[in-house]
């Protein structure tokens, strides 16, 4: 393993998870946080945790960069912080929202942002490839995992119904926050520079994925109201990133995550699970 410092920019649902992959071994990891008082277990564990000020971190490490932009102001201090500490190379984690209206995206398909988050997204892209440091840009499908995604539906049934829909498909593609984590981990050592998208090899409705949480679950599917789950994104190829970094995905569809959440979760005790 390298012997160069990892700075996790935001402790927050994937990053978190790259946390605790990294903890444990010979290597500095260290995290920058608004509230470093929130993360002592991991700071128990090993990971330094300080508020954004540059004279608590190494100079030349490794970033992973998963905070979101969410205005001008925010980004023009958190460049100006990513440039004094002098990183050797950043792994920043964007989104497939920046192929805009696309309804399938590969390798090769254009970056074609719509709306202002996208723009933003992108605009935080072009700012990090731009920098004198290596840069790999990870575009993840919706992210989910224990806590979150459409499985959740059914935990808490309160949850609106998803009501728009974005492509001609219905379909959604998706990576589990380990994958995305591992992903993000193999890459902070290598030598891979660019920009890929990022998700599971079965893109699929939230009506689908819900209908098969039921089976497996052994609802009665007559009490379960699953109406209204219209999806809201894309389908996503994500398997150039893979191949580049030798990795093979734990979760390569939702089959295999969503059972995983609910073990995760506990649920075994408020229904039957199915192997």
């Amino acid at each position: 393993m390298s012997e160069t410092p990892v700075i996790l920019f935001g402790l927050g649902f994937t990053s978190l998870r790259l946390a605790r992959r990294l903890l444990g071994g010979d290597r500095r990891i260290f995290a920058a946080t608004r509230k470093p008082e929130r993360f002592a277990e991991l700071a128990a564990q090993g990971l330094t945790v300080a508020d954004f000020h540059a004279e608590l971190f190494p100079r030349g490490a490794v970033i992973a960069h998963t905070i979101p932009p969410v205005d001008e102001a925010a980004q023009e201090a958190l460049h100006e912080f990513l440039v004094e500490l002098a990183p050797r190379r950043i792994v920043y984690v964007s989104a497939t929202s920046v192929y805009g209206e696309l309804a399938t995206v590969t390798g090769d398909s254009p970056v074609i942002p719509s709306g202002e988050a996208s723009l933003r997204r992108y605009a935080e892209e072009q700012w990090v490839a731009g920098g004198p440091w290596a840069a790999l840009i990870l575009r993840a499908a919706a992210i989910y995992g224990p806590g979150r995604g459409a499985h959740r539906r059914l935990a808490v049934p309160q949850t609106p119904a998803l009501n728009q829909r974005r492509g001609p498909s219905g379909l959604v593609s998706r990576i589990h926050v380990e994958d995305l984590a591992g992903l993000m981990e193999r890459g902070l050592d290598s030598e891979l520079c660019g920009a890929f998208p990022v998700a599971d090899t079965l893109p699929c409705s939230t009506e689908a994925i819900l209908q098969w949480c039921v089976e497996y679950l052994g609802l009665d599917p007559n009490q379960v109201d699953i109406s209204g789950t219209v999806s809201t994104g894309r389908w996503v190829d994500g398997t150039d990133i893979v191949d580049r970094l030798g990795l093979q995905l734990e979760y390569p569809d939702y089959r295999a995550g969503i059972a995983q959440c609910i073990r995760e979760e506990g649920w075994g005790s408020a229904a039957p699970l199915r192997s």
